[in-house]
Formats: structure tokens, sequence, C-alpha cells
């Protein structure tokens, strides 16, 4: 094994790691710490969910195995680049609906809150992002272009190197509807988003400020800002490939790497900016037992380390 195979192999499992632990976290505590559950926990709740399948079916294989497995079975390769795809564009899907009811919340709060509680509301929402997601991976496995041995060969993934007639309009169809448009979504949500609450402020200058409602405006601002930069941080690698194909330049393998090691990061960088950089949810991690447990311990080592330091001087 070389060191650039060892590295990334290294990196996969930090990566694998990370996503596990916090995103199962994020799913007990919301499902068992927090007692009112709102429309946004449960957005975070399944982007947690889609994005701990994406790491225990998509990364732990890479890391336990080589692509020369998938190489050798076509059955093996369609099921994994349908079940690795279909969370990966599910994910994708529930950032988009999740960013636009940030927008529907800031921009029209009364229709927000007069629907957000509806069962049937949440349920169609979080549906369709499934839906949406497994229909664009079930294409290939029906005909509409193909799942392939990726260009380094480390994974199944759509067919870049466009083997079949019909790869072209299917690379071109994903790249419209599962990146560009979302993108778009996200992008124009923010703008206006921010807008609204600028000219809100301009508005309340010189009178009394509602500091509670400032600070939620703040904290919205926030999320969706971190949130709509982490997606083109993550997803535009990918855009590149599909670009490339499209114009049948053979993507470079160390593109097509690093644009699923990216991809792959979106399973963190999920669950921090939505989950941990909240102070309230924060506070629902440290009352687990187990979180307080490994916390007191923690102060502890640090106690007595800092009295050895002192003896030692």
């Amino acid at each position: 094994m070389t060191a650039y195979e060892v590295a990334y192999k290294v990196f996969l499992s930090v990566i694998f790691v990370l996503s596990v632990v916090l995103n199962t976290t994020a799913c007990y505590t919301i499902l068992i710490k927090v007692k009112k559950k709102e429309l946004a926990h449960l957005f975070i709740l399944s982007i947690s969910f889609t994005n701990l399948m994406e790491s225990i079916i998509g990364v732990l294989p890479q890391i336990i195995t080589s692509g020369k497995i998938l190489s050798g079975s076509n059955s093996l390769c369609i099921a994994s680049g349908f079940v690795v795809f279909g969370f990966a564009i599910t994910s994708i899907s529930h950032l988009c609906i999740h960013s636009l009811n940030r927008t529907v919340a800031i921009i029209y709060p009364i229709h927000y809150f007069k629907y957000r509680k509806r069962f049937w509301y949440r349920a169609a929402l979080i549906s369709l992002c499934y839906a949406y997601g497994f229909m664009w991976a079930s294409f290939p496995a029906i005909g509409w272009s193909k799942y392939d041995l990726d260009v380094d060969k480390k994974r199944c993934s759509l067919d870049w190197k466009l083997t079949r007639a019909n790869s072209l309009s299917y690379i071109l169809s994903v790249l419209i509807f599962c990146n560009i448009f979302p993108g778009i979504l996200i992008a124009i949500g923010l703008f206006k988003s921010k807008k609204v609450i600028y000219r809100r402020r301009t508005r309340s200058l010189g009178q009394n400020d509602d500091n509670k409602t400032n600070f939620l405006e703040k904290h919205y601002l926030k999320v969706f800002s971190l949130s709509s930069a982490m997606f083109f941080i993550t997803w535009t690698p990918y855009a590149v490939v599909s670009i490339l194909a499209l114009l049948k330049i053979a993507p470079p393998a160390l593109l097509v790497t690093t644009s699923a090691l990216l991809s792959k990061l979106s399973t963190v960088s999920n669950v921090l900016v939505n989950c941990f950089i909240n102070k309230s949810f924060k506070k629902h991690v440290f009352s687990i037992r187990f979180i307080q447990d490994i916390v007191k311990k923690g102060t502890e080592l640090k106690k007595t380390a800092h009295v050895i330091f002192l003896y030692k001087d």
C-alpha cells in the first residue's frame, strides 16, 4: 500500500468516525432529549439519518475493501452505486428544502407557523426528499445510463466515461436538477432572507428592538450562510467533473477522488452546522449521562495534570 493510499484511507476513517459519532448523537438527542419537536428538528433528524446511512454504506466499504471487489461484480456495483447515490441526492434535497423552509420562516412567518405543525405538511416535505433522491438513483439501474467503476477505481459511480449513448443526457440532467438547480434555490433563499432581515433592521432603527427576534434572525442567517457555503464547497467539484464529462474530456483521477472525499465531508459538515453550533442543542447534548461522564473525567484529568505540573515546578 502506497503512502497516498494510506493517507486516503486515514482521511476516510476520520470522516467515518466523526460522521457516525456526530450523526448518532444528533439523532439520539433529537429523539430522546428534545421534547417539543418542530419541523426544523425533524428535518435535521432526517438529514442526520441520511448522512449516517451514507457513511455506513458509502464510506465504510471503501475503508475495508478496494474498488477491485466492485469491478468483479456488476450487481454489487449497481447496488452500491444506487444506495450511495440515492442517499447523496436525498441529502442535497434535504438541504435545499430545509433552506427554503428557513426562507419562508423569515419572509412569511405567519404562513410558516400556520403549517409547520401539520403532520401531512411535515411528512410530505421529508418524503419528497427521499423520493426525489432515489428517483434519480433508480434511472441508471433501469437503463438510463449505468453505474460503473469510478475513474479512480475506488468506488462505483456514474458513467463519467459515457460508455453508453444515453449517459450524456443523464449526466446533463443530474448536473442541472441535482446540483445547479438546488444551488440556485439555496443561493436565492439566502439572498432574499438577508434582504428581508436587513430591511427590517433598517426600519427598526430608533425604535425599541425585540432582542429575542434579532437573536433568532442572526442565528438563522449564521446557520443559513454556513450551510450554503458548505453546500457549494462539498458539491461544486462534482459539477466540474460532470461538465468535463459532458465535454467528453476524461476527468482526472485526482479530481474525481477529491470530489468524492469532499462529498463525504458533507456527512460531517451538515451535522456540525445544523446542530453543534446551536447553543440549545449543545445543552441537550451535555445533559446526556455518557457525555457528562466524559466531561467529568476530562476535567479530573486536567486538574491532575495541573497539580503534577505545579509539583514538578
